[in-house]
C-alpha cells in the first residue's frame, strides 16, 4: 500500500482521492495498520515515511505518530534494519523527511558494498539489482561518488541486451529482464542524473511490458496484469525516483 501511494503521487494523482467502495483511501489503510501495530521494523517504517511525504503529510506527526523519530531510534551503530535493503529504504525515507542522516549510516552502507560494486539483500548476500538500485538512490545526495560509480559498474555488467535488468545474474530462477528490477534501476539512474539514452533507453523496454488494460506484466514470458509490477513501473515511467522529495528540497534550497 505504501508503494501504491508513492506510485499515485509520482503520476500526479492525489492518494487521498483514490477511494475504495467504502470510501477509504490508501492513507486510511496505512493509519489503520499503524493503529493495529502492524508497521514494525525499519523497512516498513521507512516505506511508510516516504509514502506519507509523497502524499503531502508530515511523517513526524502523522495521525499522532512520529514515524521519523521511530526510525531514527532504530539506528544501531549506524545501521537500520537487518541488511542493505532495509538500510537504504531508511536513508531514503529520512532524506525525504528532511531529517539528518548520520555520517555513520552512510559509512556503514559504503562499508558493506560488494567487490563487484553492488549490494545484496543482506550484508553477506550476493549483489542484486533491486538492493543496489535502492542503495544508489540513497547515496545520490551524498559525496560518495566513487561508491556510486562502482555501483553503476555492477548495474552495467548485468544489463540484458533488450535494455532491461533481471533481479540478479547468475540466478537459478533465470535472468530474463523483469519489470520491477528494471524500474528500480531506472529510478537509480534518474536519481543520480544519468541519461537514460546512454543506457539503451530502458524505459522503452519497460513500456513494452504494458498491456492494453494499462497494467504491466512482470516478465515477457508471463503476460498478464500484475499489481506489483504496475506499482513498480509507474514511478519509473514518470522518472520520479524514491528520493524525489529530498531532491526537490535540495533544488529549492539551491534556488534560494
Amino acid at each position: 500500500t505504501a508503494d501504491t501511494v508513492v506510485a499515485l503521487a509520482a503520476a500526479g494523482y492525489d492518494p487521498d482521492e483514490a477511494l475504495s467502495d467504502d470510501g477509504n483511501s490508501p492513507l486510511d489503510y496505512l493509519m489503520m495498520q499503524l493503529d493495529e501495530g502492524n508497521v514494525a521494523g525499519s523497512g516498513f517504517v521507512a516505506k511508510s515515511i516516504t509514502a506519507v511525504v509523497a502524499a503531502g503529510y508530515d511523517p513526524a506527526d502523522f495521525g499522532g505518530y512520529d514515524l521519523v523519530g521511530e526510525l531514527l531510534a532504530s539506528e544501531v551503530d549506524g545501521v537500520f534494519g537487518f541488511g542493505p535493503y532495509d538500510h537504504c529504504l531508511s536513508l531514503i525515507a529520512l532524506q525525504n523527511a528532511g531529517a539528518d542522516v548520520s555520517e555513520g549510516a552512510v559509512d556503514a552502507l559504503v562499508g558493506i558494498q560488494n567487490e563487484d560494486g553492488g549490494w545484496g539483500f543482506m550484508a553477506d548476500s550476493t549483489s542484486d539489482t533491486n538492493t543496489t538500485a535502492l542503495c544508489l538512490q540513497a547515496l545520490a545526495l551524498t559525496e560518495e561518488a566513487d561508491t556510486v560509480d562502482a555501483g553503476f559498474v555492477y548495474i552495467a555488467s548485468i544489463q540484458n541486451e533488450d535494455g532491461g535488468w533481471p533481479y540478479e545474474n547468475p540466478s537459478e530462477y533465470g535472468t530474463d529482464s523483469d519489470t520491477n528490477s528494471t524500474a528500480l534501476v531506472i529510478l537509480a539512474l534518474v536519481a543520480n542524473g544519468e541519461a537514460l539514452d546512454e543506457w539503451g533507453n530502458p524505459g522503452e523496454w519497460l513500456l513494452s511490458m504494458q498491456l492494453e488494460s494499462g497494467s504491466f506484466s512482470y516478465q515477457a514470458a508471463f503476460p498478464g496484469d500484475n499489481v506489483l509490477a504496475t506499482v513498480g513501473a509507474v514511478p519509473a515511467i514518470e522518472e520520479v525516483p524514491l528520493n524525489a522529495w529530498a531532491l526537490l528540497d535540495e533544488a529549492e534550497a539551491e534556488a534560494e
